[in-house]
């Protein structure tokens, strides 16, 4: 009987026992379940890493028009999403900022998005992809859900597969105006009101008459750099023409007298040239003007001028609109110019010379009064100053939470390398063209002036007050400061941060106004 009696109570402990395991098993199942449940409502749509790639050629020419890049999504709530990508690199990290998203609306499941990278950058950059830099999905509202880097591509394609930019560039403006010097020589201005109807450029290319000498080539800000091979000049601009976007260039050269002018009978003089540009597209409006050296007197022309000016030196006006590159635009201008204003100029010059040589001696002692000169910046020099500095503070913070990311291990050496040049790349090319735009703020006057001045003391401030924080960091991580000490300095520094962060933001307001 005690046996028995044993054997029943450690079934029942044995029971007891079980029951507890069941118990606790059924309430971290529940748990489990629950969790699972939240996490899936929290992770909206995430994406796989698998991606698809193929270049797609759309007006049958062997060129790829883009590069398709398919990338999958796996969605837990339909949902409208964003797929940003770009970044291609080669197996040398030689980059190519060709960046693009889509947003779409997504049901529950895996899909794929599908994004057109664009083909002309590709060729124009030069590099034969590979790797695809980055990928981020975000939902509706802006929020990132997540992100890729360095998927390689299913093969590395060649530049040269990549459709060609297509160089349209729209004249809407074209002003020219021929200065004839009593000294003979022919000064021949142009100004050019353009806009870029094609892919970007950076360079603009011009034609010149045969023999032409002395140029200048310059924009609203300055002189830009020229190279001139086979008849035509090409300008370096000075940031790239977008687009739709237009600029305005100004080319100024000589031309050799005999090269334009013929004479007969000693007073009777022949201008004879043509409209040499070659051009694709209609211009939208030309006006040619000639000013004719002092004494001369416009006698008749092919065609006719549409307007003489007789006030001072005579000027004659030729005025055409919607031109086209099979409209006749040969010139044929005759005038007279008489012997005795050949001879009285010099003359007059020489008497001014010898005037001008006493005023100097008499006034040499006199006071100079301060002479002020006010330049009005374009609007677009202000903006592009205002734009470019704000995307120099976005690249900066990138930066920043790159090199952070770096420290904390999220994101591999090698794609922190790729980033971080094709950031550094940006940087450089943006803080250039804020050196260029801030000289020609400057010039303006000594209110601008101060605003560049200020700019600039509030930058090197910032950029102390930055370094000491990052100093403070370091000393706090070693243990050779206290958490109340390094409380006190973190505040003092973010304040001073703060300070001249918003005394930036006011510079940048006033040149926005």
């Amino acid at each position: 009987m005690v046996f028995h009696v044993k054997n029943a109570h450690t079934h029942k402990r044995i029971m007891s026992k079980m029951m507890i395991y069941l118990l606790i098993i059924s309430t971290l199942l529940v748990f489990l379940v629950q969790v699972s449940r939240v996490s899936a409502q929290d992770e909206l749509a995430s994406l796989t890493e698998i991606i698809s790639d193929e270049g797609v050629d759309t007006d049958g020419d062997e060129y790829f028009d883009y590069l398709n890049l398919g990338v999958e999504v796996n969605v837990t709530t339909a949902g409208t999403y964003r797929v940003d990508a770009g970044g291609l690199y080669d197996s040398s990290y030689r980059s190519v900022s060709v960046l693009t998203n889509t947003s779409t609306y997504l049901e529950a499941g895996i899909h794929f998005v599908y994004i057109h990278l664009n083909g002309s950058s590709i060729y124009a950059a030069g590099v034969n992809p590979t790797y695809i830099a980055g990928i981020k999905l975000y939902d509706e509202s802006g929020t990132i859900l997540d992100d890729v880097y360095d998927l390689t591509l299913s093969r590395q394609y060649s530049y040269d597969e990549f459709q060609r930019p297509i160089i349209n560039i729209e004249f809407n403006k074209i002003e020219r105006k021929i200065i004839l010097d009593q000294a003979g020589s022919i000064y021949v201005t142009n100004a050019y009101y353009i806009t870029n109807r094609g892919f970007w450029i950076n360079t603009v290319e011009f034609g010149f008459p045969e023999g032409a000498y002395d140029f200048a080539v310059r924009d609203e800000m300055g002189t830009l750099e020229t190279t001139t091979e086979n008849g035509k000049i090409t300008a370096a601009l000075r940031e790239i023409v977008d687009t739709n976007e237009t600029e305005t260039l100004y080319m100024n050269y000589r031309v050799p007298w005999e090269k334009c002018v013929s004479q007969q009978n000693g007073v009777d003089y022949n201008l004879h040239f043509t409209f040499y540009e070659e051009f694709n597209s209609t211009i939208g409006t030309l006006t040619v003007s000639i000013e004719f050296p002092t004494g001369a007197q416009f006698q008749s022309s092919t065609p006719k001028p549409d307007s003489i000016e007789k006030s001072g030196l005579q000027t004659i006006r030729f005025a055409f609109s919607d031109v086209t590159s099979s409209d006749n635009l040969d010139f044929s201008v005759n005038y007279k110019q008489l012997v005795f204003w050949d001879s009285l100029y010099p003359t007059i010059w020489m008497g001014i010379l010898a005037v001008a040589a006493s005023a100097v001696t008499f006034f040499w002692k006199a006071p100079k009064p301060s002479v002020s000169s006010r330049i009005v910046v374009p609007p677009k020099a202000l903006k592009g100053f205002v734009d470019a500095y704000e995307e120099k503070t976005r690249i900066r913070s990138e930066l920043e939470s790159l090199e952070g990311r770096l420290r904390k291990g999220k994101i591999p050496r090698r794609r922190y390398k790729v980033r971080k040049k094709m950031l550094d790349g940006r940087l450089s090319t943006v803080s250039r063209n804020l050196t260029t735009l801030s000289e020609k703020i400057r010039s303006a006057g000594s209110r601008y002036a101060n605003m560049m001045r200020q700019i600039e003391v509030v930058e090197t401030n910032l950029e102390g007050a930055e370094r000491d924080l990052q100093r403070v960091k370091k000393r706090y991580r070693r243990g050779e400061i206290s958490k109340g000490a390094y409380g006190k300095l973190l505040e003092e520094y973010s304040h001073r941060i703060e300070d001249a962060e918003a005394t930036i933001d006011g510079v940048l307001l006033r040149l926005r106004e």
